[in-house]
């Protein structure tokens, strides 16, 4: 398949996702809505010189997606192995949700609290990365990599301190100053627990419609 034709497959079939076209081509396919995109809960340890602590993610939702560019596609194919890279680049993306965090950030403040919290990010890229098997026609994902990079990174959360708007002012000013050394630390950890809720996501196409008509 050509890189022109391949390109313009994947648009054709993520737009009809996104638009909630799906439902009316592919009834069989239970596919949630892509945006917003939602995550129930999550949770994630991390043990670093930056952040120790153990934090949860709950009733989160992405707003953005549909104002995703793609600028390139790639595929690989040997042995039944099948390799789907998509290049992205999403103007903004607005991240909201409840958080509960139990440890320690950049060393400075002890946190044992909930709170609601909104992320924006700007420019956000990346290449998804899905990488599974080809058995009977049908392709099923068993990895799906992300590792966005941001330009710009804006972050808030209302109550972080038992009520302490101090301390919790304090804190926004610090992770919205050094958010660039967190990300980094954060980042390979957080892409690992997304990699099995964005490939039941993905799955949830692939298992449902034959290869060789995603893939003609």
């Amino acid at each position: 398949m050509s890189p022109y034709v391949l390109y313009s497959v994947f648009v054709v079939i993520f737009g009809l996702f996104i638009t909630g076209e799906s439902k009316l081509r592919y009834p069989e396919i239970n596919f949630p809505s892509l945006d917003p995109l939602y995550y129930k809960y999550g949770i994630i340890v991390f043990n670093s010189g930056e952040i120790n602590a153990e934090v949860i993610l709950s009733d989160t939702t992405a707003t953005g997606l549909s104002r995703a560019n793609f600028y390139d596609v790639r595929t690989h194919f040997l042995d039944n192995n099948f390799r789907l890279e998509i290049d992205v680049l999403v103007p903004q993306i607005i991240i909201e949700g409840e958080v509960k965090l139990n440890g320690t950030l950049g060393g400075i403040f002890r946190i044992a609290d909930k709170a609601h919290f909104n992320v924006t990010a700007d420019d956000v890229k990346a290449t998804w990365d899905l990488t599974g098997r080809v058995v009977n026609d049908t392709w099923t994902v068993e990895h799906v990599r992300v590792l966005p990079t941001i330009k710009k990174l804006k972050v808030y959360f209302d109550d972080l301190f038992h009520g302490n708007k101090q301390f919790n002012d304090l804190a926004i000013i610090f992770v919205n100053e050094f958010w660039p050394a967190l990300y980094r630390v954060m980042l390979p950890l957080t892409s690992n627990v997304w990699d099995p809720w964005l490939t039941g996501i993905v799955n949830n196409i692939f298992l449902n419609i034959p290869f060789s008509e995603l893939f003609p």
